[in-house]
Parts: structure tokens; C-alpha cells; sequence
């Protein structure tokens, strides 16, 4: 009888600690914290054994069994938890899930472009094999398009402690920078491939074109210059200045003219950002956007791509603008304009759904010229038509909207995800979505979305009430 009380008196004691863990404040910010820090660390995987074998096929494969086998698998499921934690702890504490949606107009943008892009497959090009496995080097599924909204998105939204979210960011801006200073020796000794007869090596670090290592430098410096305009720690200072002096040195001989541009407008919206906020202009957010400009001189002189790219893009803007008609001006952004013209094409002649997810691939058609429009915003409208297009915009567009109104609630780690955000979409202009750099976005998307203090709610109805106490213990 005594044995059966002290097992009773176990089980309760169980229960009562599970039910502590799951009503306790931090728990959904430290499952966001752990997932995030889990892939945040995932470039390092890669990138000791790319230098200590030197292979390209080698990196290839490692890039796609770690992200595609591990860790896309772990955010979803490890997202799941997240969610429901806090729909139980928004429920226990006589809060309405609704509100929340109510509350915030972005989640339900988002949301509606989600479904949107689910309803679209069967009246595009139905279930194929590219919509489930993705195509070539890009390697993106539908699922994963879907899975940047839901999981990544969704993980950098939980994660509100700020202590988590500044520590999440400096491992993520110390992980570039190791990148950064391996890239002139993977530029020397990653072997060429014999599947791929056409890579040569390049400026790319761990990733398969210099495009895409520039849309992951153009994030990272975004994100440093935030992190550097309001650090107080001279430590830290030290720390971000170095990190952003090598990303921008891989940047200068990366040579992605999209990712310069991005990465100088994030700059620029660092100073433009903390004016506002501040109502003053103060030194430290000034010092990215010089520290940018002496290291992108100084380097592009010595290597030939300052020159070279800054007379490409004022013949080009020349070209557009002064005389469109001229044959030359469909060269303009190696080649862009003339990809953006056929792709309007293609979203007038299908306004509503568009011609599906990698709808270029599927319908081989080869007058557009590239599988992708080499601009992201383009991109969601030609896959999901113009509705597409617009949820996407308007929902970015939202998130610094929101943060301007909530600006005095702006602390340090949000602040710098917010301009690391800002940096990606101001470079996605000349870009497009990549598997191993596109979750950042949505990553620093959550991260920086600005959350205002929860209106008192009414108590719940006594049904409610009476459910929660016999399961409080």
C-alpha cells in the first residue's frame, strides 16, 4: 500500500514539473533558441571538411545531406513544439489565439500568401518532380518554399527573449566570418569537378555560385552593420569590426554586383533608421557605411572589380533609362532586363496564378532566357501570379511598418535582424532564393519583427476555467 502511495506520489510530482516546464515563460524562446543555434552552425559542417579535402562534388554532397537529411527535417518537426507550446501557453494564460492574429495583420498576409501558393499547383503544372525535389544546384522543393515561411519565419517570431536573440546573432556573424577568411584558400584548393565540367573555381566559400555566397555576405554585413551602430561593449565593437571588414573583403572579390548594392543600402538604412528612431544622429551608425566604403575602394582597386563594376552599372542605368531602345540595353545587369521583360511577359499572360513553382523549368520555356528572374520579387509573382507577388511584398513591406510604429520598443538584436532583412530584400532585387541562403531571411524576418506588450484579456469561460484547474495540480 505504501509502495502504491509513493508511486502515485511520483507520477504526480512528474506531471506537476512537466506541467512547470511547459508554462514557463522562456520555454518556447529556448526551443526557438536551440533550433536556431543548430543551424546557424551549419556552414562550419561543411566547411571543415571542404578544406580538408578540397572537393567540390565532396562540399556538394555534404551541403545537400546535411540541410536536406538533418537539419530542414529538425526545424520543421522542432518548429511544430515551438508552436504548440506557445498555443498552450497562450491558452493558459486566458489569451485568445485569435487576438493574436488580430493583434498582428503580417501573420495573416503571410499566412494567406501560404495557402495562396498551395491552391495554385493544381491550376499551374500539378504535383512534379521538380515541385518535390527541386531543380539543379538551387535545390529547393515546394515543401522548403513553404517551410521558409512556416518554420524559419515562425522560429525567429518565438524567440523573444533578447539576451537569446543578441547571443543567436553574434554566433551567426562570427560563423560568416570564419567563412569569410577560408575563402581565399578554398579559392586556391577546392578541387574542379569532373560532373560539373562547367565550375571553375571562384570566391564562393562553401556555396556553388558566387551569387549565392554574395546573397549570404550581403545578409551578414547588413547584419553586423546593425549589430556595430548600437553595440556598447569596446570588446564587441572590436569583434563586429573585424567580422565586417573580412565580410566585406570576400564581398569586393566575390564580385556580385547585387550583393554590393544590397549590402551599401543596408548601410545607408542603418543611418536613415537610427535617425529616426533616436530623433538624433549619433557616430556608431555612420561607421559601417565608411568602414564599407575604405574596404570596397581599397579592395576593388587592387582587384580590378571596382572599376569594372561601377562603369557597368552607370552604362546600364544609362542604357534603361536614356535609350531603352537600343539593342545593348537587354544586356543591362548581365543580362537581367532583357530576363525581367520576358518574365512581365509571362505574369501578364497569367495574372492570377501564374506558370507554377519553377514554372521555367516545367514548361521549358526558353525565351525567358534563365530558369529564374534573378529577382525575388518578380519571382513570387511569375511562380503564384500577381496576388502572389503582391502578399509577399505587402508582407514584408508590414514588418517595417510595423517596426516604425513600435520604434521605441527597437532593442539591439532586433534592430540588427531587421537590417539584415532589409539588406537581403534590397539585394534579392538582382536575386533569387537559394536552399543553403534563403532560410536567413526568413530567420532574421522573425527575428526582427517588433512585438508590443499583450492587451489584458478577459477571463476565460467557466468551462475553461474548470478544465485548467484540474490539469494545474
Amino acid at each position: 500500500m505504501k509502495k502504491d502511495k509513493k508511486k502515485a506520489f511520483s507520477r504526480q510530482e512528474f506531471t506537476a514539473m512537466a506541467f512547470r516546464i511547459l508554462w514557463h515563460p522562456e520555454l518556447v524562446s529556448g526551443i526557438a533558441f536551440f533550433t536556431l543555434t543548430l543551424f546557424a552552425f551549419w556552414p562550419l559542417l561543411v566547411l571543415v571538411p571542404t578544406l580538408v579535402q578540397g572537393s567540390f562534388d565532396r562540399m556538394i554532397e555534404i551541403n545537400r545531406v546535411l540541410l536536406d537529411n538533418i537539419l530542414f527535417t529538425m526545424v520543421a518537426w522542432l518548429s511544430v513544439l515551438a508552436l504548440t507550446a506557445a498555443v498552450l501557453q497562450t491558452w493558459h494564460e486566458n489569451r485568445y489565439a485569435l487576438r493574436v492574429f488580430r493583434d498582428n495583420p503580417v501573420f495573416v498576409v503571410f499566412l494567406a500568401l501560404v495557402v495562396w501558393m498551395i491552391i495554385d499547383i493544381p491550376f499551374t503544372n500539378g504535383v512534379t518532380n521538380i515541385l518535390l525535389e527541386g531543380a539543379g544546384l538551387k535545390h529547393e522543393s515546394f515543401f522548403l518554399h513553404l517551410e521558409y515561411f512556416l518554420c524559419f519565419a515562425t522560429l525567429g517570431l518565438c524567440l523573444r527573449n533578447p539576451r537569446l536573440k543578441l547571443w543567436l546573432l553574434r554566433g551567426m556573424a562570427i560563423v560568416s566570418a570564419v567563412l569569410a577568411s577560408c575563402v581565399f584558400y578554398l579559392y586556391d584548393h577546392v578541387q574542379s569537378s569532373p560532373y560539373y565540367y562547367d565550375w571553375k573555381p571562384t570566391y564562393a566559400s562553401i556555396f556553388t555560385n558566387i551569387n549565392y555566397y554574395g546573397y549570404f555576405l550581403n545578409l551578414f554585413i547588413a547584419l553586423l552593420a546593425g549589430l556595430l551602430a548600437d553595440e556598447t561593449s569596446r570588446r564587441w565593437r572590436c569583434v563586429y569590426v573585424v567580422a565586417f571588414a573580412l565580410n566585406t573583403l570576400a564581398l569586393s572579390y566575390n564580385d556580385t554586383l547585387g550583393a554590393w548594392l544590397g549590402s551599401f543600402c543596408a548601410c545607408v538604412f542603418v543611418v536613415a533608421a537610427c535617425r529616426i528612431r533616436d530623433g538624433r544622429f549619433r557616430l556608431w551608425p555612420f561607421v559601417p557605411l565608411g568602414l564599407f566604403v575604405v574596404v570596397m575602394c581599397a579592395a576593388g582597386l587592387a582587384n580590378g572589380n571596382l572599376i569594372k563594376n561601377m562603369g557597368s552599372l552607370f552604362r546600364d542605368f544609362g542604357l534603361i533609362f536614356l535609350n531603352p531602345s537600343n539593342p545593348q540595353s537587354a544586356r543591362a545587369g548581365s543580362g537581367r532586363w532583357r530576363i525581367w521583360k520576358n518574365c512581365m511577359k509571362l505574369i501578364l499572360e497569367s495574372p492570377l496564378f501564374g506558370i507554377g513553382f519553377e514554372g521555367v523549368h516545367v514548361r521549358v520555356l526558353t525565351e525567358v532566357g534563365n530558369p529564374r528572374p534573378h529577382n525575388e520579387f518578380i519571382q513570387y509573382a511569375l511562380f503564384y501570379g500577381i496576388p502572389g507577388g503582391l502578399l509577399y511584398l505587402i508582407g514584408c513591406a508590414g514588418v517595417y511598418v510595423r517596426a516604425l510604429r513600435q520604434r521605441a520598443r527597437l532593442d539591439v538584436p532586433t534592430f540588427a535582424a531587421l537590417t539584415a532583412a532589409f539588406g537581403y530584400l534590397a539585394g534579392s532585387f538582382f536575386g533569387l532564393t537559394v536552399y543553403n541562403t534563403a532560410p536567413y531571411f526568413f530567420i532574421m524576418l522573425g527575428l526582427g519583427y517588433v512585438w508590443a506588450e499583450p492587451e489584458p484579456e478577459p477571463d476565460a469561460p467557466g468551462k475553461i476555467r474548470r478544465l485548467k484547474r484540474r490539469l494545474s495540480l
